[in-house]
């Protein structure tokens, strides 16, 4: 059975009706094809120049880096489950409401750390205001930085020594109840 139409890669190798191959000696030499055609031109210097209106052009090294580097920088999935997760033992990355509960949970005797009005009043302007002045070190209501607190906290998280007796009882009863509320049933 024979095909209507060539492919690209055999229209290019058939030769011309006189016998001799596309390109070959002096002239022009044309070939076509049921749905291709192609043309060549021998110049008065012997090298041919092929013209093909269906020619794919490739994409230079640099420029498929370029593409690659635009799409990760501009193409983003934003789920939830895609955002980094901190690393464990970085207390820095933790909220200011994080690292409270665990001082709170471990009653731990630290100061708070600072809020943003605490960072505000460290600042020059605010160094001359009353507010500032609880703030100083060795009072007993002063507040620290978020990274004092976090030093503070990640030395007692690794100082922790771990019981398997506590801990895995706890764990389980997570998995097990998780997203389930605590209730307790009277009966009377």
């Amino acid at each position: 059975m024979a095909r209507n139409t060539n492919s690209n890669s055999e229209s290019e190798t058939k030769t011309t009706a006189g016998g001799r191959s596309r390109g070959g000696g002096g002239g022009n030499a044309t070939t076509t094809g049921q749905n291709s055609t192609t043309t060549t031109t021998t110049t008065t210097t012997g090298t041919s120049n092929t013209t093909k209106s269906n020619v794919k052009q490739r994409l230079t090294a640099a420029q498929q880096q370029y593409l690659k580097d635009l799409v990760q920088s501009h193409v983003t999935n934003n789920h939830p489950d895609l955002i980094p997760k901190p690393n464990p033992a970085n207390f820095e990355e933790y909220s200011d409401d994080f690292l409270r509960r665990y001082k709170d949970n471990y009653h731990l005797d630290l100061p708070d750390n600072l809020t943003l009005k605490g960072y505000l009043l460290g600042s020059k302007l605010g160094s001359k205001t009353y507010s500032y002045k609880k703030n100083e070190k060795g009072r007993p209501d002063a507040r620290i930085t978020k990274k004092a607190l976090a030093k503070e906290l990640k030395k007692h998280f690794t100082s922790t020594n771990i019981k398997e007796t506590e801990c895995i009882p706890k764990f389980v009863y997570k998995v097990r109840n998780q997203k389930k509320h605590f209730k307790m049933e009277f009966k009377g």
